[in-house]
This record gives structure tokens, sequence and C-alpha cells, in this order.
């Protein structure tokens, strides 16, 4: 009988922040009425503070001005289970003069431009990242943690 194991490898912060630059979508968690709620963003990343937009009138963006957060952003391959997963805790601050973070190159400036937008920038205070194997068999690698279940969920 053979039991499946997901296998993790800590990845450095430089490498974890450049996975995460190269996703599309990363998920903004923020405390709403002392609870935890996660929302789905588009981002870039300004240096290695994340900036991400918010319809203005928003929970998001109630919940984010001058806050700590958590921002995740991975990808798991669906079909073999592998990838990385990564996470940045931070202070998020409304960005006041988006012109000054948002540049060309930036998947944020090429749509939702309207009026009624508030920006947002998270500092990279506290960065984690692992490197996710799923293998099948009855032990995992040396020095290697476990853990039996699914993989993270695909967000990117």
């Amino acid at each position: 009988m053979s039991e499946d194991l997901v296998t993790t490898r800590p990845l450095a912060r430089r490498e974890t922040l450049e996975l995460m630059a190269g996703a599309r979508v990363g998920r903004v968690v923020v405390s709403e009425g002392a609870l935890p709620a996660v929302h789905l963003v588009t981002f870039a990343f300004d240096g290695e503070s994340v900036v991400f937009r918010a319809p203005a009138d928003s929970t998001l963006a109630k919940a984010a001005g001058d806050a700590v957060v958590a921002f995740q952003a991975d990808h798991i391959d669906p079909t073999t289970l592998t990838g990385w997963t990564g996470t940045i805790t931070g202070h998020a601050s409304r960005v006041r003069a988006p012109a000054a973070v948002v540049r060309p190159e930036h998947p944020l400036s090429e749509a939702g431009h309207g009026q009624n937008q508030a920006w947002f920038s998270i500092t990279s205070e506290l960065v984690t990242g692992l490197l996710v194997r799923h293998t099948t068999g009855s032990g995992a690698p040396s020095g290697q943690a476990t853990g039996a279940g699914s993989a993270p969920s695909s967000g990117a």
C-alpha cells in the first residue's frame, strides 16, 4: 500500500520574491470584523513591495488602508501537484500617487484605470516560500517536511 506525500523545501527570500513576481494573480489577506478575509487581486512588484488596486469603496480597500496584511501567490501544477507557494507579511498603505509606483511594464497599467480605484503598496517585511513536490511512496526523503493530504490550491 502506497502513501501520497507532499514534500517541501524552504525557498530563500530572493527566490521566493522572484517566483511571486512572475505570478499573475495573488491573494491579499486582511482582517474584516476581526476575522481573516481573502481577496483575489492582480498585482505588480515595485522593488520588494507588492502593489495592487481595488475599488475605492470595497471592503478590501477599507480593510487594507494602514494595516498589517498578508499577500500570497503560488503556482501548483494540477497534474503533478508540484510547484511553489510564497507569502509576504507586511504593512499595507494607500498609494496617493500611483504614477510613482506603476510603470508601463506593470500588468496593472493595462486596464482598470477607473477613477474609483484605490492603490495600495505592501512592504515585504516577512517573506516565506516553499517548493512543493508531490510524491507517492512509503516515505519522504530525509530532512524534508511532509504532510498528508492535498497540495495548496493553484491560484496563479
